[in-house]
């Protein structure tokens, strides 16, 4: 996934001519995110699909005059996470370095519309675990598990578009499309003294199943530049 990066910044230095025009600014916006977790068979531990979270931070865009071609990069305070049907959330934070390929073509002197494509990394902190539990109806001392786990890093692809106004002003929509997975799912079930809370002591590995999961992220983009 990395080769995808190295792709966009040698596409980034093929288009830089001297005469390459640059902006800063600020950008936010919102991440839908939609999680796409299977194989968990209680409804009482079933994840809703989306999320929604926030994102800001600072952008940069070179740009080249005429042709309309440049690269944009951010470096974002990301939120995303995992809705639980039982109400709770887990809340996944990041740092996001998106670096997109962008196109623009002007419909006049006050605006423009543009069209981008690129990679970007997330690197996550805080709490990257979190356990669920259900105890059944009946009998306090078995129950089922849920353990969600977070991958630090991860890859994925951005495809998007969006207009620019009055040269200062952007508004896009943007879809994230996952390359590597956002985490696992583990579920046990019919455990013995779930109630202790304690994952690592259980004793019924075998009843366990682990499943990859992936998020994919429609995101709704401002930007004020510079």
């Amino acid at each position: 996934m990395k080769k995808l990066f190295v792709v966009c910044g040698l596409a980034l230095l093929s288009v830089m001519p001297a005469s390459a025009q640059f902006a800063w600014g600020i950008r936010g916006g919102l991440n839908v995110v939609n999680n796409d977790i299977k194989a968990v068979t209680s409804e009482s531990l079933k994840s809703k699909d989306n999320y929604t979270g926030m994102f800001f931070g600072p952008m940069a865009e070179f740009t080249v005059p005429i042709i309309g071609v440049g690269v944009d990069v951010s470096l974002l305070y990301s939120q995303k996470g995992l809705q639980m049907a039982e109400g709770e959330n887990m809340k996944n934070q990041s740092i996001a370095v998106p670096l997109n390929l962008k196109y623009s073509f002007g419909l006049g002197n006050f605006l423009a519309i543009f069209a981008q494509a690129g990679a970007q990394f997330d690197y996550k902190f805080g709490d990257l675990e979190k356990q669920y539990q259900s105890i059944k109806a009946g009998d306090s001392t078995k129950g089922e598990v849920s353990k969600f786990i977070l991958e630090q890093n991860t890859w994925s692809a951005n495809i998007g578009a969006g207009v620019k106004l009055i040269n200062h002003i952007q508004a896009a929509i943007n879809y994230n499309i996952p390359l590597t997975k956002e985490g696992t799912h583990e579920f046990y079930d019919n455990v013995q003294g779930a109630g202790d809370g304690n994952f690592k002591d259980l004793k019924t590995a075998s009843d366990k199943a682990a499943d990859a999961f992936k998020t994919s992220t429609l995101q709704f983009i401002l930007t004020w530049t510079f």
